[in-house]
């Protein structure tokens, strides 16, 4: 049996407390590293819109602020305690107009890697999948 693993927001409050207009913060808490199934993390952003083909179920948490996901000209607002589901192979847009922090879940774990993604707006490059 694994444990459970605990992740701490407070661990990334400052990368949050610090983030300049026009930038996104991704930390993916839940990896590949911990489930074959699913992933999941923080997205802080911040006065920015960031186009991007999604190659997975996601399921997005707004926790704080107000998020904005814009799919085929539709604008979906959530505010915070608000939830939405999104499909996989939807050409989407996070946005937002003043700071906002989402948790998100996507299945596949393993989605970058079957995509073939290697960089991702918003994450560190020690938190990506390594190419082997």
């Amino acid at each position: 049996m694994t444990a459970p693993s605990v992740f701490k927001i407070s661990d990334i409050q400052d990368r949050i407390d610090n983030l300049p207009a026009n930038g996104t913060f991704i930390k993916p808490f839940v990896t590949t590293e911990h489930s074959d199934s699913m992933c999941g993390g923080i997205n802080c952003l911040n006065q920015i819109s960031v186009p991007w083909d999604l190659t997975c179920d996601e399921l997005i948490y707004c926790l704080e602020g107000t998020f904005r996901l814009v799919v085929d000209e539709v604008d979906y607002v959530l505010n915070r305690g608000d939830l939405m589901y999104v499909p996989k192979d939807n050409h989407v847009k996070y946005e937002c107009d003043q700071k906002c922090i989402i948790f998100y879940a996507a299945s596949p774990a393993d989605w970058k890697q079957r995509a073939g993604i290697t960089y991702v707006p918003g994450i560190d490059a020690e938190d990506m999948p390594s190419s082997s």
